[in-house]
Formats: structure tokens, C-alpha cells, sequence
């Protein structure tokens, strides 16, 4: 709606908006002011809450906590605990009672059970249970059921064993490894013969041939050439030359040095 109504005039307001005002001012207003009222009671509450917690609760707390409630845990677990517990209820009381307990009560009982329950029933039970129970019965599973199951495993093992084994390895060695192995064989040995065969062709009858009809005959010739031509000669020098230098030289030293 305008501010104004025609021609200026401020705008005539109905019964019906009256009435709405009036309801609202009646029925909001006072919500809203204690609403309001309500938000600022709880502000300042916490406010004050706050600030006591901060200012006084917290400092008192740790006040007492330091300077009560320790002191009174201490003395309570050092004192209470540790000397009226530990050492008077501990040390006096309960010590010897156990002690007491044991020597008088456990112990003879201990014994009496031991006496009476084992020897005189469990270890009979147990003895008729080990010759009449276990021992048919492991004796009974061992002969029907262990027996021939192992003797069924064997058996499978060796045929498992014959069939996938042996057999493959037989036939391997039948077709294949022994016919290989033959003719490897085969073929180093007629290999080595025609090599031998080849060196003694190649090789051996030339050189004997060479050694017979060339090197022989010129080695005999060298010896010949060598004795008629040095070993005769050396043999006269030193027969004819050394031999009398010699005589005539021990001829001299003997003369002149009285030997």
C-alpha cells in the first residue's frame, strides 16, 4: 500500500487492521518480551555461572585437591594400606592363618584325597581302562582299520609308483635315452676310428716315411760327415798334441818342484 492515498490524503485505516494490531500487541509483544527477557536471565546465568565455575569453583577445587584430598590419599594408601593391610592384616592375621590352614587343613586333606581317590580309585580305574578299554581297542583299530589302510596306501603307492614311475622312465630309456645313448656310442667310436684312420693316413705314414727314407738317412750321413770330420780330427790332436803336452808338462813340474 501507498504511504499516501489520492490526492495526498493519509490512508484510512479498517476495523480489521485495528483489531489485528491490537491482537498482535496483546499476544506478541508479551512473548516476545519475555523471550527476550528469557535469552538475557540465561546469558547472565551462564555469565555468573562461568565466572563462579572460573573464579572460585575451579581455584577451590584445586585447592582442596592439593592440599586435602591428596594429603588424605596419601596417608590413606601409605598408612591404611601399606602398614594396617600390608603388615597387620597381612603380617599377623593372615599369614599365620594360612599358614595354620595349610599345615592343619590342606596338607592331610591333600593327602587323604591322594591316598584314598588315587590309589585306592583313580589309578585301578585307570589301570582296568588302559588293559580292558585301550589297549583291545587300540590293538582292535590297529589290526582292522590301521593295518589295512596302510597296506591299501602301499598298495596304491607302488601301483602310483610302477604305472607312473618305473613305466614312464622304462619306456624313456627304451625309446629314447638307450637308442641316443647307442648312437652317441656309434658315434665316438666310429668317429675315434676314422680319426684314427685319418692321423695314421695324414700323419704317422708320412712321417714314418719321411723318418725312413729322408731324415735317417740324412742323420746317418750328418754322423758320418761329423766323426770323419771332427771326432777323428779331435781324437788325433788330443792323442798326438794333449797327451805328450801333458807328459811334458808333468815332466817339467816334477823337475822343478822336486815331485
Amino acid at each position: 500500500m501507498n504511504a499516501r492515498g489520492t490526492g495526498g490524503q493519509p490512508p484510512r485505516v479498517g476495523i480489521g487492521e485495528w483489531v489485528a494490531r491490537v491482537v498482535a500487541v496483546v499476544l506478541l509483544v508479551p512473548v516476545r518480551l519475555a523471550w527476550e527477557g528469557l535469552k538475557a536471565g540465561v546469558r547472565a546465568v551462564s555469565a555468573t555461572l562461568y565466572l563462579l565455575g572460573r573464579y572460585v569453583l575451579v581455584p577451590t577445587g584445586r585447592y582442596v585437591h592439593r592440599w586435602l584430598l591428596r594429603p588424605l590419599w596419601v596417608f590413606v594408601r601409605d598408612m591404611v594400606w601399606g602398614w594396617a593391610i600390608q603388615h597387620v592384616l597381612w603380617g599377623l592375621v593372615l599369614t599365620p592363618l594360612g599358614t595354620a590352614l595349610l599345615t592343619w587343613l590342606l596338607r592331610p586333606l591333600l593327602r587323604l584325597v591322594e591316598d584314598i581317590l588315587w590309589h585306592a580309585v583313580l589309578r585301578p580305574a585307570l589301570r582296568l581302562l588302559l588293559e580292558r578299554v585301550l589297549r583291545p581297542a587300540a590293538r582292535w583299530t590297529a589290526k582292522q582299520v590301521i593295518e589295512p589302510v596302510a597296506w591299501a596306501i602301499w598298495c596304491t603307492l607302488c601301483w602310483l609308483c610302477r604305472w607312473f614311475v618305473v613305466w614312464p622312465l622304462r619306456m624313456l630309456w627304451r625309446w629314447a635315452l638307450r637308442p641316443l645313448w647307442l648312437a652317441i656310442a656309434a658315434t665316438v667310436y666310429f668317429g675315434w676310428r676314422v680319426a684314427t684312420l685319418l692321423v695314421r693316413v695324414l700323419v704317422v705314414t708320412p712321417c714314418a716315411f719321411l723318418h725312413r727314407h729322408v731324415v735317417r738317412p740324412v742323420l746317418a750321413a750328418l754322423g758320418v760327415v761329423w766323426r770323419a770330420c771332427v771326432v777323428a780330427p779331435m781324437r788325433w790332436a788330443h792323442r798326438t798334441v794333449l797327451v805328450p803336452m801333458n807328459r811334458f808338462a808333468a815332466d817339467i813340474l816334477g823337475a822343478v818342484f822336486g815331485r
